[in-house]
């Protein structure tokens, strides 16, 4: 699956710090404005953002296929049933699917997706850096120390404090995470641009 390489809308960063009432971090506003502005993530009815709340590995599916410029394919996957805890009823089953047929996600050994399962940092890092085409037998090392390492240096942790793999990824710093895939270093893999 190909990285849209879509430009950050201008004015982005002029908006930003009013879209969400609870966003007072001027980076973390600018991200999540322009992420909000190219239909990869929004907030809440209330006006919140609420950057703290940790996603589940169903939302942030979600959000990489839209990054990844693959929503207008999820007709095809919405009928199918890959993981036994994902069935076609599942409001994300098109994404989940969709992403395992293009090998940036799997599941767990047991076989299952677990949808409503926190995302952790390092599951987040992985299916970003295999949407830009890096592949599991390039890595070294242990998952998923290896593709964090690999994501330092290619660009893509850039000032999302992400210090551990195993924490449960916030909104924000997925927001931080999508806004650095459109500038980091693509692998060679199936999925590079």
């Amino acid at each position: 699956m190909a990285v849209s390489l879509l430009a950050v809308p201008a004015g982005a960063a002029n908006t930003a710090a009013v879209t969400f009432s609870d966003l007072g971090d001027k980076s973390t506003a600018v991200a999540v404005e322009s992420l909000r502005l190219l239909g990869v993530l929004d907030g809440y009815g209330d006006g919140t953002f609420r950057p703290g709340t940790v996603l589940t590995r169903a939302q942030f599916c979600k959000m990489a296929v839209y990054a990844m410029d693959g929503s207008g394919e999820l007709g095809r996957y919405s009928t199918v049933t890959i993981f036994p805890d994902v069935k076609p009823s599942h409001w994300a089953s098109a994404y989940i699917n969709m992403a395992s047929k293009n090998g940036i996600i799997s599941g767990f050994a047991d076989g299952k997706f677990k949808p409503g399962q926190t995302v952790t940092a390092g599951q987040a890092v992985t299916i970003l850096m295999r949407g830009l085409g890096y592949k599991d037998e390039d890595m070294g090392g242990v998952w998923p120390q290896s593709y964090l390492a690999e994501a330092q240096t290619n660009g893509l942790l850039k000032s999302t404090g992400i210090t551990s793999a195993y924490a449960g990824l916030t909104r924000a710093q997925a927001a931080k995470l999508f806004l650095n895939l459109f500038e980091a270093k693509r692998g060679t893999g199936e999925g590079a641009v």
